[in-house]
């Protein structure tokens, strides 16, 4: 039977009406889960302040955002500076690569230089802020090119996190971001350097190595793993090319370019700021003995070791009680061995101890001990013309007083200087120069009284060089500051002047 128009028409309607309301309903949802899902925070003040703010975030997935959100936040917080760059960052993710929970520290810098590590901690609806300030900790920090939050959102929008996480076997999921994280040999890695995509593995595809095994060089690294330990368990690398390559060789902050590391009962050099380690022959033994001597932990006497940037000249350091001398000339394929002097020729223990070399023939080294009541202090200097296989001895101004020996460095094959303690409370090394190989010294004086406050003071000699008719001479504090005093003079024994000030990385490691 055929339906009259008028009962069709009725009956019809509501029904079209219903769909029309169900389909504007459905695409108001997605455009509201769209926009939060676009958003950071779904709510968070106009203004972050110092400690806590009421915060919530919405959807957001670093894997299709990145860190771009996080920029809204950090551009509104008070006394936030301009120039910042990554220090640390971890986020807790849900099973779809969400965020639940992160941390973000930042380097901050103004006009070049640092001003402090500003923080953000995000759980449960509150966001905790820290403006920059400085920590008192002992690294130096430069602005760092491959840890600007534009370089590393645009390479973190690269990785397949919820589908490597689907397929990583992990019970909980942390992505976390280091700068210069090096990762050792032939680990396996996601590597990303020179490619446009990144596979998804499985475990067992990933740890045998079918993403890429690390060639020791790596920089730029987000790691996902269970967020309970780096070390142990299971984590999945992500690798990068840095952004400027020149400035990705090991870590700069934490590790001077030339440095030495004591680890597992070995002692290590480094001459590329971590990248790479040149292990030294000593035994474990050995190695115990020396720092049972010098009793400072795991570190040595600053000037009781050399390493230069330039291969030509060797790597050489005093080891043992005894001033035993070690030289390599092949990064440390071979090692020599070379007694300097021993205990009875200085009357007791000789515990300062200087070393350097000018080119491949021609080092010096200076030996001293400690002062005491009475006996005083006894203190030589040594030359070699043979590239360390023999020595000639000479002595030191002051010999016999109560100024120790502090440091020793040479321009050249005849000119250098030497640094003396100027007593018990001295702030400032007493300092001698010789034009003939150390037959004779002559005192020379530093402007120490024109010193910016920052310098309270200064006991090793960082180094000393000659160009384009001047004498450079830069003053350091060794292990326990980071301050650097350059002075300059157009004749070795003065008038000296403060030419610059500076900071820089100091021994960190053990």
């Amino acid at each position: 039977m055929k339906r009259s128009p008028s009962h069709s028409s009725q009956t019809t309607a509501p029904h079209t009406g219903r769909i029309v309301t169900f389909v504007l309903g459905a695409l108001a949802v997605l455009l509201v889960a769209a926009f939060l899902a676009l958003r950071f925070a779904v709510y968070s003040p106009a203004t972050i302040v110092p400690g806590e703010n009421l915060c919530l975030i919405g959807y957001y997935r670093l894997d299709e955002q990145g860190l771009d959100g996080f920029k809204d936040l950090i551009e509104r917080s008070k006394g936030m500076a301009e120039e910042y760059t990554v220090a640390f960052f971890e986020a807790e993710l849900d099973e779809h690569g969400a965020v639940k929970t992160f941390a973000l520290s930042l380097d901050t810098f103004e006009n070049g230089d640092y001003s402090g590590v500003a923080v953000y901690s995000y759980a449960d609806r509150s966001l905790t802020y820290d403006p920059p300030a400085q920590n008192g900790s002992s690294l130096v920090n430069a602005p760092n090119p491959n840890s600007t939050l534009d370089y590393l959102s645009e390479q973190l929008k690269r990785i397949p996190l919820a589908d490597q996480m689907s397929a990583s076997g992990l019970e909980r999921f942390v992505l976390q971001y280091r700068p210069h994280t090096l990762i050792d040999e032939n680990t396996p890695i996601f590597d990303g350097r020179g490619k446009d995509s990144f596979p998804i593995l499985d475990t067992a595809r990933y740890n045998a190595g079918e993403g890429g095994t690390s060639d020791g060089n790596t920089n730029v690294v987000f790691r996902l793993y269970n967020g309970w330990s780096t070390v142990e368990g299971q984590q999945y690398l992500y690798v990068f090319d840095p952004l400027e390559a020149e400035t990705a060789e090991g870590d700069p902050v934490a590790i001077m370019q030339c440095d030495y590391a004591i680890s597992g009962g070995t002692l290590k050099f480094t001459k590329t700021h971590g990248q790479r380690w040149i292990e030294s022959d000593l035994t474990e033994t050995e190695l115990a003995e020396t720092l049972d001597f010098y009793r400072s932990g795991l570190y040595l006497p600053p000037a009781s070791a050399f390493i230069s940037p330039d291969d030509s000249l060797p790597i050489a350091y005093f080891y043992g009680g005894a001033p035993t001398l070690k030289l390599t000339f092949d990064e440390g394929e071979t090692w020599s061995t070379v007694p300097l002097a021993t205990a009875a020729e200085y009357g007791r223990a000789v515990t300062k101890r200087a070393i350097g070399f000018v080119s491949p023939q021609f080092g010096y080294a200076a030996l001293g001990t400690d002062w005491s009541m009475g006996a005083g202090e006894h203190k030589m200097c040594y030359f070699t013309f043979d590239g360390g296989q023999t020595w000639s001895a000479k002595g030191l101004p002051l010999t016999m007083t109560s100024s120790t020996l502090e440091d020793m460095a040479m321009v050249d094959e005849r000119q250098g200087v030497v640094a003396l303690s100027s007593g018990l409370d001295g702030s400032y090394p007493l300092l001698y120069a010789t034009a003939d190989t150390g037959d004779t010294w002559n005192s020379i004086e530093l402007p120490y009284e024109s010193l910016p406050p920052e310098i309270q003071y200064l006991s090793n000699v960082d180094g000393i060089s000659y160009r384009d008719g001047s004498f450079f001479l830069v003053m350091g504090q060794g292990d326990t500051g980071t301050m650097k005093a350059t002075f300059t003079a157009t004749d070795l024994v003065g008038p000296w002047q403060i030419l610059e000030i500076t900071e820089e990385t100091i021994h960190n490691v053990g």
